[in-house]
């Protein structure tokens, strides 16, 4: 099972990594050196055997003289051929851990060095092979002599055993050493390269804790990586806090809108109610008050209605960037808002002030004629009687056009005209009808579409409104 934290696993990952490699290194060199100490030995015996071929003449004495005499060298020990006898201090004493053996053709053997194994075998000659005599292991090579006769050299293992279980042991101790300091020093390293993480971590916790989306994670105080996670954490804190910013500014416009619907809709609610309960308490339908009362019930229902309209239209322009947009044609929409103006307000003079094509938004073209048709209202009915209206349409700059509409009206005083794009305002020598949302819906479909709307002084001596409003480049 991995550690849950990432320094774990990182020190894990690390220690297998290292003790991986530290394990293949130690089994190369146990392997290695056995072979090198076994091939050393190999050579030794081969040139031990090669020694004794080469003297194998003066191996033996002379043969005795029969009868011996004085001076005569003693006769030959058992197991050994009466005319010939090993030679004192010969090549036949190698040492104590490896011994040398002639075996005569008549299978009579002697041999110097270590004590011969009982029942130790003869190898095939020219071969280096081990063979287990006595309880213990030896390396032995038989050569044959003169006259059938062989010579068998022979060392013990037991030193090259010995040797390989010393190595065995430090290098598992060292492996051992090694892993365990591997682990400390990249434990403690990874804490070291992992301290920035911790902060971005405590930062999140800040975050949560308080719900400040204002707090920023440091970025250039760790690694590369860190810093881009930083970074994009900080991004994702930047669009969270906008988001939150405008939430908050949309619950604050629903509660305004509310509240202002509230008591806007209140007063022809009341008048209706009083209108319908005079009605209902006069029953004659011929008394004057009765038919005055039923034509006044009639304008509170009409103008409930263009109120709820009005109301809809806001809130669809307040409801942030539409969900779907095409390519709507400014001056197309701006003669089909005209012409349907005259329709409504036949004693007004609408002109249009427009390229044949173009320009070219991205936008809800409902919503576009939504703002188009506010306007065009709002000069037709604040503007002169039966005055004149003008639209104009152009591109002021490579990525922006510019929606223009005039009347010869009274105008806006300067210190009103910010105050009337509120809604349910009107300006103070307003005339005619209204509910004071048109130019307020106007001015949220054009920051719908990221544009902004500005009142002026008209060219015609009345009021100027103008729309900026993003578009395409010309073709």
């Amino acid at each position: 099972m991995s550690p849950k934290s990432l320094t774990g696993r990182v020190t894990l990952a690390a220690v297998a990594a290292v003790g991986g490699a530290l394990l293949v290194a130690g089994l190369a060199v146990i392997i290695f050196s056995a072979r090198s100490d076994q091939a050393q030995l190999d050579r030794q015996l081969t040139r031990l055997s090669r020694q004794v071929d080469r003297r194998a003449g003066p191996v033996f004495s002379p043969p005795s003289p029969r009868g011996g005499g004085p001076g005569a060298p003693p006769g030959p020990g058992p197991g050994v051929s009466p005319g010939r006898q090993p030679r004192q201090n010969g090549p036949l004493e190698p040492g104590a851990d490896r011994f040398t053996r002639v075996v005569l053709a008549n299978g009579q053997s002697f041999s110097g060095g270590a004590a011969v194994p009982a029942n130790f075998p003869l190898t095939t000659a020219g071969e280096l092979v081990t063979v287990t005599a006595g309880g213990e292991d030896w390396r032995t090579l038989v050569t044959d002599l003169h006259d059938g006769d062989r010579l068998q050299v022979a060392a013990r293992l037991s030193g090259i055993q010995d040797s390989a279980r010393r190595l065995r042991i430090v290098v598992l101790a060292a492996l051992l050493g090694a892993l365990l300091a591997t682990a400390l020093i990249t434990r403690s390293l990874a804490k070291f390269a992992l301290g920035p993480l911790r902060r971005l971590a405590t930062t999140a916790d800040q975050v949560a804790a308080t719900a400040d989306l204002s707090v920023r994670v440091p970025v250039g105080e760790g690694p590369e990586e860190i810093d881009e996670l930083a970074a994009d954490i900080n991004a994702m804190l930047t669009r969270l806090q906008r988001s939150a910013t405008e939430r908050e500014a949309a619950l604050a416009s629903a509660r305004r809108f509310a509240a202002d619907a509230g008591h806007e809709l209140r007063n022809p609610l009341t008048s209706l109610r009083a209108n319908l309960s005079l009605i209902e308490r006069s029953g004659n339908l011929d008394d004057a008050d009765v038919r005055a009362a039923v034509a006044g019930c009639a304008g509170d229902s009409a103008r409930l209605v263009a109120l709820v309209d009005q109301l809809q239209q806001l809130a669809r322009g307040e409801a942030g960037p539409p969900a779907s947009s095409e390519e709507v044609d400014l001056s197309e929409l701006a003669d089909t808002a005209v012409v349907a103006l005259a329709s409504r307000f036949p004693g007004v003079t609408a002109l249009l002030h427009a390229p044949p094509k173009g320009p070219v938004v991205k936008a809800e073209a409902e919503g576009l004629r939504m703002m188009l048709d506010n306007l065009l209202d709002n000069s037709a009915l604040h503007g002169r009687p039966d005055g004149k209206v003008e639209v104009m349409i152009e591109m002021v700059s490579a990525t922006e056009a510019a929606i223009e509409v005039n009347d010869d009206g009274p105008g806006i005083p300067g210190d009103e005209r910010a105050h009337v794009l509120e809604r349910f305002v009107r300006g103070e020598g307003a005339r005619g009808a209204g509910t004071g949302l048109g130019l307020a819906i106007a001015a949220a479909q054009a920051a719908r579409y990221g544009g902004n709307l500005s009142l002026g002084e008209s060219p015609l001596g009345g009021l100027q409104v103008r729309v900026l409003i993003p578009a395409a480049p010309a073709q």
